[in-house]
């Protein structure tokens, strides 16, 4: 047996899920849970309102608790974010582990995130997340009252919780300083002339495979939630016109806002973005494709990122019958956006993706060279063809003047933007 599967098989988690407004989340949150390495045994779902004491109502708990008998749970497992009272009253009836979907969702983080940044970001999510749990041992420490954490005592937990707090403001000053230095290079791209186009969408939604194929790179694809956690960056050729590809991390529905403000440096590219390519699968039904983009438009009027330059991208076409094109083109259609048909995996559409984002990468112009050619040109611009009265080439406006300085040009063609 491979070590994933035993650390699935010891894992095995009930996940409940109480209140109003969760219907259709079920599925999402056990592959969430299936991406962390549990074993899924129930989703257990409660429509009235949250217990709180316990989440769920005594029925459910008694379900629980039968389950776990019969099942040998070691997880349980809540979609909402707990209250540390919650917190502790079902680890004490309960008798097994207990954590949320926060904590799930950190899981995930922390097994795949890769450079220092996401490291960083997934810590400080962490440290955010213990604060108000330690807030109620400690209260409770100074009480009198020995709840259990780590086996410390009340000066032990007081000590812990003030280097909680040290660490988190030790993380913040790093990732400040790293989203300063982000900001910088992205600004550096821009005066050099790179637009920015930037990947995005909900997570699973072939995000990483729609990169790979624009970029002729091989990221790792492995069909589970937030596979992408680190951008990636890379020089690709739309139509001649020359931009900077990234990668982005995928969004999802009721992201603590703990998660959000830590993860804006990751996030944040989209809003610099020229354009951005809102990745959707187009294979789902039409209620999760809707609730769906409302969560990444929602994300978008967060960031302040204007509509007029994002293109849905109707991924995974390949698996509809025209009649269902036409329906799921009309969803795109009744949020206001711009939208191509695709398919990442067999390469349909792609040439005209190319094109509609060159024709929304408007600071072009098409230009004459005579005589001698810098070599910078050539790295920089897209030659459209050659004669005897020298090169035509394609080129962002912002090499103009250095371009005028070296080298006798003549306006063919202005794509500037007003």
């Amino acid at each position: 047996m491979s070590s994933g599967k035993r650390k699935a098989a010891s894992r095995n988690a009930i996940l409940l899920m109480a209140g109003p407004g969760k219907d259709g989340k079920e599925g999402e949150f056990a592959e969430l849970a299936r991406a962390a390495g549990y074993n899924v045994v129930d989703v257990i779902r409660q429509r009235r309102t949250i217990d709180s004491r316990f989440y769920v109502g005594s029925g459910k708990l008694m379900q629980v608790k039968q389950l776990m008998a019969d099942r040998g749970v070691t997880h349980v497992i809540t979609y909402d974010k707990l209250k540390p009272s919650q917190f502790n009253n079902l680890r004490r009836e309960l008798k097994v582990n207990v954590m949320d979907r926060v904590q799930l969702i950190l899981e995930i983080f922390n097994e795949r995130a890769g450079d220092m940044e996401s490291k960083l970001q997934v810590r400080l999510a962490e440290l955010y997340n213990q604060l108000p749990l330690l807030r109620e041992y400690v209260r409770h420490a100074k009480r009198g009252e020995q709840i259990g954490f780590m086996g410390l005592g009340e000066y032990a937990i007081d000590a812990y919780y003030k280097h909680v707090l040290k660490q988190i403001a030790v993380i913040r000053r790093r990732l400040d300083e790293l989203m300063i230095a982000q900001a910088d290079r992205i600004r550096r791209r821009k005066e050099v002339g790179m637009p920015q186009v930037a990947i995005t969408g909900y997570t699973m939604a072939g995000k990483t495979s729609l990169f790979n194929l624009l970029a002729r790179e091989s990221k790792g694809i492995d069909g589970r939630p937030f596979a992408t956690l680190s951008t990636y960056s890379r020089l690709v050729s739309f139509h001649g016109k020359r931009a900077i590809l990234t990668d982005t991390i995928g969004f999802i529905d009721d992201l603590p806002p703990l998660l959000i403000k830590s993860f804006y440096a990751t996030i944040s590219e989209v809003t610099y973005a020229d354009v951005v390519l809102l990745v959707v699968d187009a294979s789902e039904e039409d209620a999760e494709i809707k609730r769906k983009l409302s969560v990444s438009l929602n994300v978008f009027d967060s960031l302040a990122v204007n509509r007029q330059r994002v293109l849905a991208v109707m991924n995974k076409i390949d698996l509809l019958s025209p009649a269902d094109l036409s329906r799921i083109n009309g969803l795109a259609s009744r949020f206001g956006l711009r939208f191509v048909d695709i398919s990442a995996k067999m390469g349909i559409g792609i040439d005209e993706l190319k094109s509609i984002v060159g024709e929304m990468l408007e600071d072009y112009v098409t230009v004459k060279l005579r005589g001698d050619v810098p070599e910078w040109a050539f790295k920089v611009a897209t030659v459209l063809g050659s004669d005897g009265d020298g090169l035509t080439l394609l080129i962002n406006k912002v090499y103009l003047p250095k371009l005028s300085k070296e080298a006798k040009i003549e306006l063919i063609r202005n794509d500037v933007s007003d």
